[in-house]
């Protein structure tokens, strides 16, 4: 292979990578997906374009070259390991259309390319889930000597009776916990009747002057009809549960202990499952 045409594969690969790459600040998910098919199709032209005329190793290393060095940056620096599944799922459709260029295996194929999607969709969200809330604790803490206030009375968590208890953590600036109030009341409407289950609001006076009223009024704002108890950034709950970062979701169980801290998508999961 010419050295001007194997310029261009390098050239060609890192423009692929640098333009899908903005989409990561939409949907992490999108993006995988983006970058996944596109350099799956990419790295079998390029396979079949060039590989009987130079060594394998060569097609494929300008193909693999972004992917190995994202991953590596990744590891070392160790902060964006929530999403590392938009570097390991191109990189998993890399090697795939390789060994099937190699194999020629329709099996071998079907079986990666089901992986693949199980990576791109529920693995994805359960790495996420453990990579943010797997340090959490969860069965040895107890909130039942916790207060909140309602605006006007200040009551203990234990004074609310239901079997399950659903505290919805949040804070006035929080958007992702905004736009996830709906199905906080979806998720509550769900288990109104069932009177086991009760879901509550919890929401924190991180910013300077804010009160329960303040959280009352952003509640009526969004068209929610959800109970809001108020805490602030000293109170032993965050302290307690490790709340450093908002949406958080927990479940107590009757005596008011811990039995989940994570998200409300897997709260909605534990729940069903209990």
């Amino acid at each position: 292979m010419k050295k001007k045409i194997y310029l261009l594969l390098w050239i060609i690969a890192l423009l692929l990578y640098a333009l899908i790459m903005p989409l990561r600040g939409v949907n992490f998910q999108w993006a995988s997906v983006a970058h996944s098919v596109v350099f799956a199709i990419l790295t079998w032209w390029a396979l079949a374009k060039f590989a009987h005329k130079t060594e394998f190793w060569k097609v494929m290393l300008p193909l693999l070259a972004p992917w190995l060095f994202e991953l590596v940056a990744r590891l070392i620096i160790g902060e964006n390991l929530f999403s590392l599944s938009v570097t390991i799922m191109p990189l998993w459709a890399v090697v795939t259309m390789a060994l099937f260029y190699r194999r020629r295996n329709v099996l071998l194929l079907l079986l990666c390319a089901v992986l693949w999607l199980y990576g791109v969709t529920e693995g994805h969200k359960q790495w996420v889930e453990w990579v943010q809330y797997s340090d959490k604790p969860v069965g040895t803490v107890s909130l039942a000597d916790c207060e909140v206030t309602d605006g006007e009375h200040t009551l203990g968590l234990s004074t609310i009776k239901s079997e399950f208890l659903v505290l919805d953590v949040w804070y006035s600036r929080c958007g992702v916990c905004l736009r996830e109030m709906p199905h906080v009341e979806e998720l509550r409407n769900e288990y109104k009747k069932t009177g086991k289950v009760e879901v509550v609001s919890l929401f924190v006076t991180l910013i300077d002057g804010e009160t329960a009223v303040d959280g009352q009024r952003i509640m009526k704002e969004l068209g929610c009809d959800i109970p809001v108890y108020t805490i602030d950034a000293k109170s032993p709950i965050l302290k307690k549960c490790n709340i450093r970062q908002y949406p958080r979701v927990l479940i107590l169980d009757k005596d008011k202990n811990v039995i989940f801290n994570g998200s409300l998508e897997f709260a909605r999961r534990k729940l069903s499952d209990m």
